[in-house]
């Protein structure tokens, strides 16, 4: 335990200046030492006390940046990262569930030993297959039930951070490895204020008034359109999603013009009439052989601004889902003759049902043509676009807002990288 609290500090210390590095290594390798120490040995609870202090007082500061925690903002940051948390547990409250889940499992491998016996009958593996499912099953719902009864404890903003990082692709940048070589990296200043923007904390030397004029405020810098910084991550989701369609479908572009509007008419008043309007992309067969163009319109909204506030993100979703397909789903079906499908993401990461569907879709297609696994491709895609919003999201509040620099030209995607990406970044779905 001495060997542990010394690694530990001295992971501290490389958290000043690494974070992002320091907690993938806390994550993926350090943890799972006091986790073996949990599963082997009973009773240890008591014993790991000194190893939690030093996580909460020395740790957790250094990585976050923050002052000591608190025990409400510790239980959220050992809440696994799908949950909103950051998956670093407290050894204390988790080592019994780990040795009676560990007893469990190797039962049927300890009744072998004890009967000297050297066959491991098929239906043993079995059963051991099943015991591990179980128990990744009931652990799932012990931390869904913890992370229910947690949230009815925090404040209302705090509950809207917390149930915005939950959905789903919203915390790929946390739990994939730091690889700059896939786009996974994030320095030191980029990985504190990505967790303030995560938890609602205050970024450290922002200024007190924007160039706008306005009191400068996380809420009101992600959606400020001075720099163009808006118009920079919308254009980068576009393009990224852009470059994925071409891979699959046989005519892709980016702004496509629509046919002007004549005689025809639209029982929707709010249906786009505008001559020269244009939407994001449009790719040729993407639901079907048959020719058929797919338009889609991108939209990226700011969960946390007073129109959103008391919206659920499933009212928020839905609602700027409806305002692109009522301003132009009816021309294009009418007068393009195409699909209409808009993709609204949230600022954090997550993304609609109507883009869910499409990226699911997409992941397909590409899966079956480079020969990967479906879910080993939509995880990729996930982190790919989750690192996106996040950089975006920190350029909103560090970017100079005095010049417009545009970024992600459209480029032919290199695919060859996504399995060496995902296994070496260790993509997972949360």
């Amino acid at each position: 335990m001495v060997d542990q609290l010394e690694e530990l500090k001295s992971l501290s210390s490389i958290a000043t200046t690494q974070p992002h590095s320091a907690f993938a290594a806390f994550t993926h390798g350090f943890a799972s030492k006091w986790t073996y120490l949990a599963r082997t040995t009973p009773g240890i609870a008591n014993l790991l006390k000194p190893l939690e202090e030093t996580i909460r007082t020395v740790f957790l500061p250094k990585l976050t940046g923050q002052n000591a925690f608190g025990d409400l903002e510790r239980q959220i940051m050992a809440l696994p990262a799908r949950h909103g948390g950051l998956g670093i547990a407290n050894p204390c409250e988790t080592s019994p569930g780990q040795f009676t889940m560990s007893m469990s499992i190797s039962a049927p491998l300890v009744s072998l030993i004890l009967d000297q016996s050297d066959i491991y009958e098929p239906t043993m593996k079995q059963e051991q297959a099943r015991l591990r499912n179980n128990a990744k099953k009931f652990r799932r719902q012990m931390e869904a039930r913890t992370a229910s009864e947690l949230n009815e404890e925090l404040s209302n903003n705090l509950k809207k951070m917390v149930g915005v990082c939950s959905e789903k692709g919203t915390s790929s940048w946390i739990t994939a490895l730091p690889i700059a070589e896939h786009g996974f990296m994030l320095h030191k200043g980029a990985f504190r204020d990505a967790l303030c923007l995560r938890y609602g904390w205050r970024p450290q030397n922002l200024p007190s008034h924007c160039v706008c004029g306005l009191h400068f405020t996380v809420e009101h810098v992600l959606s400020c359109s001075r720099g163009g910084f808006p118009t920079i991550r919308h254009n980068e989701i576009r393009n990224i999603t852009a470059n994925l369609m071409s891979e699959v479908c046989p005519d892709v572009g980016i702004e496509p013009t629509l046919q002007p509007v004549t005689e025809e008419q639209f029982q929707l008043r709010t249906t786009n009439r505008e001559d020269g309007a244009r939407l994001d992309v449009v790719a040729q067969s993407f639901w079907s052989n048959d020719r058929q163009s797919a338009f889609f319109d991108v939209r990226v909204f700011n969960p946390y601004a007073p129109t959103y506030r008391r919206s659920t993100m499933a009212q928020s979703y839905r609602r700027n889902e409806m305002e692109k397909k009522r301003a132009y789903e009816q021309r294009v079906r009418e007068v393009e003759h195409g699909s209409f499908t808009p993709l609204v993401f949230s600022a954090a990461g997550g993304m609609g049902p109507a883009a869910d569907i499409v990226y699911k879709k997409l992941a397909s297609m590409l899966a079956e043509k480079q020969d990967k696994t479906y879910s080993t491709t939509l995880n990729w895609m996930r982190c790919r676009l989750n690192f996106s919003l996040i950089r975006s999201e920190i350029m909103c509040i560090r970017g100079s807002r005095k010049s417009f620099t545009t970024t992600t030209p459209w480029k032919a995607l290199d695919t060859g990288t996504i399995d060496l990406a995902t296994q070496e970044g260790r993509v997972l779905s949360v």
